[in-house]
């Protein structure tokens, strides 16, 4: 009988033994079947990241970013526009000019020229101290106050009524003992014209006269015009 046989044989007791180990070798290729299918069925993403490597979607980021971050052209602002009239009302020699060139001040307005003195001369003929003394030092003062103003005299010789006669002219002048300017009375003269007298007195009125010597002085001045 089989069943006899199979259980007297020596090597009938390894038979289970062998049965066991390859049911365990077929377990361990199932196993690392499953494994390899396992493997070979994940994401990309997740193979790369057990990989080490970082996400695609994390090294994108600032890019994404950066281009959304940038305008269009089309909403981009316009360019800014210079205000109308300004070109218009500006100077175009003035645009032309060098900037660092010096603009040349104005010519000086030029005062107009005096005209000519009359053909006239002036000369003192008589001074007279009132309480004295007529010496040539006491009237030294008065006279060197009033020379200068000779050419001031000879422009009014342009009153007469006839330049080509001449005459005298007198005055009394109060200086007082400070000096400066006299009180000028009692114009006498015989010579003729419309703001002659007027004007000789206005020379005498504006002098400026020297501290008298012997302190508040009355003098009685004249003076000769000769053409």
């Amino acid at each position: 009988m089989l069943t006899s046989t199979t259980s007297s044989s020596p090597g009938g007791a390894r038979a289970p033994q062998r049965l066991a180990a390859c049911a365990m070798r077929a377990a361990l290729l199932a196993t690392a079947t499953a494994l390899t299918v396992t493997l070979g069925c994940s994401t990309p993403s997740a193979t790369s990241a057990s990989d080490g490597s970082h996400p695609p979607s994390q090294a994108q980021a600032p890019a994404t970013t950066s281009a959304t971050a940038l305008p269009s052209p089309a909403t981009a602002a316009p360019p800014a526009q210079t205000p109308t009239g300004v070109a218009s009302t500006a100077d175009p020699a003035a645009a032309a000019a060098p900037t660092g060139e010096a603009t040349a001040p104005p010519p000086a307005v030029q005062a107009p020229a005096e005209a000519p003195l009359p053909d006239v001369k002036v000369t003192n003929i008589g001074m007279h101290i009132g309480g004295g003394p007529h010496d040539a030092v006491t009237k030294a003062p008065i006279k060197l106050s009033v020379e200068p103003h000779f050419d001031d005299l000879r422009r009014c010789w342009t009153h007469v009524d006839d330049p080509k006669k001449g005459g005298d002219f007198g005055v009394d002048l109060r200086i007082e003992r400070e000096g400066g300017k006299a009180q000028v009375t009692k114009p006498r003269t015989a010579l003729k014209g419309e703001g002659f007298s007027a004007c000789v007195v206005g020379v005498f009125e504006k002098i400026d006269f020297r501290k008298p010597r012997g302190g508040t002085t009355v003098v009685s001045y004249s003076i000769r015009f000769a053409p």
